[in-house]
């Protein structure tokens, strides 16, 4: 199974939230935790508990300056 397949997979198990953030967030390109949340639609809080989540589950990445990045598995 190639990496895409199972981050592809990973994805398909998200709640409606952590797909929103997840398809906002790349693997090449950084975004800011404002800009996120901007972007999203959601507030500051939920977007706060999903990335921590997702964090978790190895899923994203946190660059210094509250920067977020989509990890491969």
């Amino acid at each position: 199974m190639s990496t895409e397949d199972r981050t592809l997979l990973a994805e398909k198990d998200l709640m409606p939230n952590e797909r929103t953030l997840s398809g906002l967030l790349s693997i090449e390109e950084a975004r800011y935790v404002d800009e996120v949340i901007e972007l999203s639609g959601l507030t500051s809080s939920e977007v706060l508990a999903v990335r921590f989540d997702l964090k978790i589950r190895g899923l994203i990445h946190q660059l210094p300056g509250k920067q977020f990045l989509k990890v491969l598995l």
